[in-house]
């Protein structure tokens, strides 16, 4: 059952890239579009909230509906355990964001799923650190609609979807997504190190940003090989002709003296 689940997002996520036009259902990425940080939206505690009020760090934005029997409970299965998995902390380093597209939801719904999987996770997080919305059809339509995830009813209760996350930065800026169902703790913290935009990064973590690039085709970071050599090969020339300009100063300083 597990392979018919990854088969269909592999059909309805990977396969709508090549028709990106007119798609009904699917993901088609929108890189460097923005969120339309002005959509209300209602939490698990009932209250209103806007996007641009929540959305003040790397976000990792995820697409599903509360009553869904097919992938997205494996997605947020999957969103869990990379959350126990990465070594980046949510609520300090970056933030979860869940919304039902299914516009009939209520909060009462957002409210257990959010309930259930925090205590599913293995370490502790901040309540604040993953929040679950719900929404009216119009701002589900028009966030959806910004990030390239459709869908449609099956018409028996249901929806036809894929699966992805969408790494998000501060200021709404779509800038990576992460296809499936499961995660590499790897790929997972360098997308939430891309969605930083500019925000000062630990010395690491600049490093892993330098070392490593994201393959578009394979969908992974990639070791850049021709950048790290390239930076080795320039550092190595530099200290031999400090070297060789220091050699040269001795040689002339010992004529002199001699």
């Amino acid at each position: 059952m597990r392979r018919l689940f990854i088969l269909l997002i592999v059909i309805l996520g990977l396969g709508s890239n090549l028709l990106k036009a007119d798609v009904e259902v699917g993901i088609v990425e929108k890189l460097g579009n923005y969120l339309p940080m002005d959509l209300e939206f209602t939490n698990d505690q009932g209250k209103k909230v806007i996007l641009r009020d929540i959305i003040k760090k790397p976000t990792i934005l995820m697409f599903v509906y509360y009553h869904c029997p097919g992938i997205c409970s494996p997605l947020l299965t999957g969103v869990s355990e990379v959350v126990d998995r990465a070594d980046i902390v949510p609520g300090k380093d970056y933030q979860l964001l869940t919304i039902s597209f299914d516009h009939t939801e209520s909060w009462d719904k957002a409210k257990k799923w959010k309930e259930n999987h925090l205590k599913g996770l293995e370490r502790q997080i901040s309540p604040d650190a993953w929040y679950f919305l719900v929404g009216d059809s119009i701002s589900v339509r028009k966030i959806t609609d910004a990030v390239g995830f459709y869908f449609k009813p099956d018409g028996k209760g249901d929806f036809i979807h894929g699966a992805a996350l969408y790494s998000i930065a501060p200021d709404g800026k779509i800038i990576r997504y992460l296809f499936g169902t499961e995660f590499n703790p790897f790929d997972f913290k360098m997308a939430v190190l891309e969605a930083e935009k500019g925000l000062p990064l630990p010395t690491v973590n600049r490093i892993l940003k330098f070392c490593y690039s994201y393959d578009p085709q394979g969908r992974k970071y990639m070791f850049n090989v021709t950048r790290v050599a390239g930076t080795i090969m320039l550092i190595a020339l530099s200290v031999f002709f400090v070297i060789l300009i220091a050699k040269k100063k001795k040689t002339k300083e010992e004529v002199k003296n001699g």
